[in-house]
């Protein structure tokens, strides 16, 4: 059912001109001979009805170290501009984040051996090519793990502060704005990690700090 929402979806979002370009370039004789993934919210049924409540969701818990995982994307923190003359602002940081399953990807190794195929990776040997396909399923990581809609992770900022991200919405991602306070050079870089140890296979987010003119 979620693959024929995706699908109609799809469909109501084309342009005419994507529509023009995936006939152009066989896009579906393309997407027809790939091997079919593992719905992206291959969860339980009261779960996938309760993540559309978004930040509401009655079933929304801390993330499980045991079955899943939250990748922290990189940020930059800075200080508000105010129109009128003001004191300054504590830092503050947009901070995104998702959440996944772990290791809910099935048949990801036949996935990446067509996927090396068709880009004419076969045609490489040994080394080049085991380190092709190992590029490929790092890429393919997101599209292969079902999400983990409804969850939430504290994580330390510099100041020492402990804050709630979260619960992800529908889509098990988050978007949430935060303050710190502190004293930080331009350009000096620190690490936030998750509270809990063992949830974020990619590492910590790297926290950058930007002056008003830093953007420039």
């Amino acid at each position: 059912m979620q693959r024929a929402f995706d699908r109609g979806r799809q469909l109501l979002q084309e342009t005419r001109g994507d529509r023009r370009t995936r006939t152009d370039e066989g896009f579906q004789r393309t997407e027809r001979s790939l091997p079919r993934l593992t719905s992206a919210f291959d969860i339980p049924l009261a779960q996938n009805i309760c993540s559309y409540f978004g930040a509401m969701n009655p079933l929304a818990a801390p993330i499980d170290p045991a079955t899943e995982c939250v990748w922290l994307f990189d940020a930059t923190a800075y200080h508000p501009v105010h129109p009128y003359p003001h004191a300054q602002q504590p830092w503050q940081v947009d901070i995104r984040a998702a959440f996944f399953k772990k290791g809910t990807g099935k048949d990801v190794s036949k996935v990446v051996a067509d996927i090396a195929d068709k880009i004419g990776l076969s045609k490489g040997e040994g080394d080049e090519r085991e380190q092709g396909e190992k590029t490929i399923a790092e890429r393919l990581q997101p599209f292969v793990d079902a999400v983990a809609p409804g969850r939430w992770v504290q994580v330390k900022l510099p100041d020492g502060k402990t804050v709630k991200l979260g619960p992800g919405a529908r889509s098990a991602t988050i978007e949430q704005t935060v303050s710190t306070r502190g004293e930080h050079r331009e350009g000096e870089t620190v690490s936030i990690g998750a509270v809990k140890e063992g949830i974020t296979p990619y590492g910590p987010m790297e926290l950058g700090f930007a002056e008003e003119e830093g953007w420039m």
